[in-house]
């Protein structure tokens, strides 16, 4: 095994979304995953945009934001170890929120189109992937509640995640 895929395998070995792959997993992965920069203040993708691959960080920061009320709100900021973009894995639509480089950034690309190329490594990250889905899905369960106990008006669950542009007269 040449050197930079030894350290390309020790770096995404510390990747949440890796946890429970051997050696034989992670070399499957890299068989079929590519390579992403972006230089500092680059767009990775914008809210809305389809997509069909994730990414996790090697180097570098990534921003993740949404739109809401005409401004962009911060969700998270990310680096090395940490990924984004799982949805695109799970479900082809848009993409729910935007992502932009803080600093350079090196990222592996993990495409839908080739997962299945690594069926052992895509059942484990695919495992991965629900378990980090469910824990957010856990988080924003109590940041409803929370705000509901605390006074603040929530819109009717029905539409939450949807869009809610204003529409445009004719």
């Amino acid at each position: 095994m040449n050197n930079d895929m030894e350290t390309q395998i020790k770096i995404i070995s510390l990747a949440k979304c890796l946890h429970g792959f051997g050696l034989v997993d992670l070399k499957q992965l890299l068989s079929v995953s590519s390579k992403a920069l972006w230089k500092a203040g680059e767009d990775v993708f914008f809210e809305g945009d389809s997509g069909r691959n994730m990414y996790i960080i090697c180097a570098g920061k990534i921003s993740i934001w949404r739109k809401s009320a005409g401004q962009c709100l911060s969700l998270a900021s990310l680096s090395v170890g940490e990924s984004f973009g799982e949805m695109a894995l799970v479900d082809a639509g848009k993409r729910s929120a935007g992502a932009k480089a803080v600093e350079d950034t090196l990222a592996l690309c993990i495409s839908f189109d080739r997962l299945h190329e690594a069926p052992a490594a895509a059942s484990i990250l695919y495992r991965n992937i629900a378990r980090a889905l469910a824990e957010r899905l856990t988080i924003a369960n109590n940041v409803i509640v929370f705000q509901s106990q605390t006074g603040a008006e929530l819109p009717p669950l029905d539409t939450i995640g949807k869009n809610h542009r204003a529409k445009r007269s004719a």
